[in-house]
């Protein structure tokens, strides 16, 4: 109730631009690095599980430290505590902005070694279980 008076049907999707800003990039990054990564493992060793977690974890790796500071300035938009005038961002630009300004740009990236532990298993994974899949069942490339 507290977010519908502060914010109408609109305080429920504070920080739904720089989320839906992300996916797409992140995901390029993801894949593309990916791929990039298997081509310079040699052709004898394409088929390893260890080398394509390896790939995985690393793509997962770059994609994270890129796309992070957006998920930073999500999470701080859709805390923020408006003021009387409104919200204190209006954008994502204005929020990526004050985030720089008034606690660093290191704080874009608090949290990211947590979000490591997590999310590059999770991927590496995710990747490499894709690959396999793709290898059992002969999908013409």
């Amino acid at each position: 109730m507290t977010i519908y008076n502060q914010g109408g049907m609109l305080g429920f999707y504070r920080g739904v631009g720089p989320t839906l800003g992300g996916i797409l990039p992140y995901n390029v990054i993801k894949f593309y690095g990916y791929e990039k990564l298997k081509r310079w493992v040699p052709k004898e060793n394409r088929s390893s599980v260890a080398l394509n977690l390896s790939c995985g974890a690393l793509a997962a790796l770059i994609g994270q430290t890129v796309m992070y500071p957006l998920d930073v300035v999500r999470r701080q938009m859709q805390v923020d505590i408006p003021n009387q005038n409104g919200t204190r961002y209006k954008n994502s630009i204005e929020a990526f902005k004050s985030i720089i300004r008034n606690q660093g740009w290191r704080q874009l990236y608090a949290g990211l070694c947590i979000n490591y532990i997590k999310v590059v298993p999770s991927i590496a994974i995710g990747l490499t279980a894709f690959d396999v899949i793709d290898r059992q069942l002969h999908f013409p490339r």
